[in-house]
């Protein structure tokens, strides 16, 4: 009996360690169309919210970023895979804002690891990096999307910020342009 429990201790132990070496590892998969147009995104310290999408081993996921100032004011930046490339400017009422900061802090992500979780293995996923400048205040978290280990309100915020940026009309899968689209009125 006493040998079953250290076994299951030593079990459980090592799931920890696994767990926690699974987070904590930086290594970073991307295509090689995706890494390089990742690397040619700018990080922009003035935005409240910024989330960079990078490529993922396949080259089929779409690489952008999207920041979200405290006016409301949201910039899109479109490189590869998505339904328009380059940059597009459009607004968020404050409603939409007030309830993504909320997102934020019912998630916790100032206390969140910043390896939010990059598993060890190469999991061919898409890389996510997440910042957040509230005050005085800065956090980055980077997500692996295919770890297992992630915390889920990773994949929760990263669908808010998308949601909220309303950056869907961009990323949608369509023939990539450069040129202007009709957009709503709020849009530029």
């Amino acid at each position: 009996m006493k040998r079953a429990r250290r076994s299951f201790e030593g079990a459980l132990a090592g799931s920890f360690i696994l767990a926690m070496v699974g987070c904590g590892t930086s290594g970073v998969a991307t295509g090689s169309r995706g890494s390089e147009a990742v690397a040619s995104m700018p990080d922009i310290p003035d935005a409240l919210i910024q989330m960079r999408r990078a490529g993922c081993a396949s080259d089929k996921c779409p690489v952008y970023s999207v920041s979200i100032f405290a006016d409301g004011t949201v910039v899109y930046d479109g490189r590869v895979n998505v339904g328009v490339i380059g940059q597009r400017k459009g607004k968020i009422a404050s409603e939409q804002l007030s309830q993504l900061i909320s997102a934020f802090e019912g998630a916790s992500f100032l206390d969140m690891p910043t390896a939010g979780c990059v598993c060890a293995s190469d999991t061919g996923r898409q890389m996510v990096t997440v910042d957040y400048r509230p005050g005085s205040v800065q956090k980055t978290v980077v997500h692996d999307s295919g770890c297992w280990s992630a915390p889920p309100a990773m994949a929760v915020l990263e669908q808010s910020i998308d949601r909220s940026a309303g950056d869907e009309q961009w990323v949608a899968p369509r023939v990539a342009s450069s040129a202007p689209t009709d957009a709503p009125p709020a849009l530029q």
